[in-house]
């Protein structure tokens, strides 16, 4: 599975979704252990010694490197969902843009859009998609609680934003996680562009 997600993270990486070394990206192991890219590393150039073994809480176990300071809200993430296996986190413009916009508050909600198909659960364009936006903390413990709370309602999008930072986005496989990432990728630029057009 990790040759898959490095093929994800190179897909990543030339669609500019994590630019410099921001974003990381994980895999289950077991119930309290995760695979996940080393903090500080450059996303387009990850090989399998980038990854490092730690707990869902991101003490580190295992590997050359120290987890992430996200590592912690990975954990939340497979903690909450036990079927979860991969977790992304991109870095885009567009998603950073749209969650700073004074008319986005605490969600972004699509309606309309055939992409909201490629999301699990979802089957029609006429429903509406909720995605959650989470205000940026850098206590990341305090940030995965606030999760916690409104998991119910924010996991039905297989995906997440904390405000001016990026998306999270996951699934039952890394196939799964890459799709989300990319379909909500999708949505929110159409979201951004048909607000500028509005103007």
């Amino acid at each position: 599975m990790l040759d898959e997600l490095l093929n994800t993270c190179d897909y990543i990486a030339k669609r500019n979704l994590c630019p410099a070394t921001g974003g990381n990206f994980s895999l289950r192991l077991t119930d309290n252990q995760m695979q996940m890219s080393a903090s500080g590393k450059d996303k387009g150039k990850l090989t399998a010694k980038d990854f490092v073994v730690c707990d869902f809480q991101g003490n580190w176990q295992q590997g050359d490197g120290k987890p992430s300071a996200e590592a912690a809200l990975h954990g939340m993430i497979y903690q909450l969902s036990p079927k979860t296996q991969c977790v992304l986190h991109t870095h885009s413009m567009s998603v950073t843009v749209l969650s700073m916009l004074p008319s986005t508050d605490n969600k972004i909600s699509f309606h309309g859009y055939e992409m909201q198909k490629t999301i699990a659960g979802f089957h029609s364009h006429e429903e509406t998609l909720d995605l959650f936006v989470f205000d940026n903390n850098q206590d990341i413990p305090t940030l995965a609680e606030l999760i916690k709370a409104l998991w119910d309602a924010a996991h039905i999008a297989n995906g997440l934003v904390v405000r001016g930072h990026g998306l999270y986005s996951w699934g039952n496989s890394v196939h799964d996680a890459k799709r989300h990432m990319e379909g909500l990728e999708f949505l929110v630029n159409c979201e951004l562009n048909r607000k500028r057009l509005l103007k």
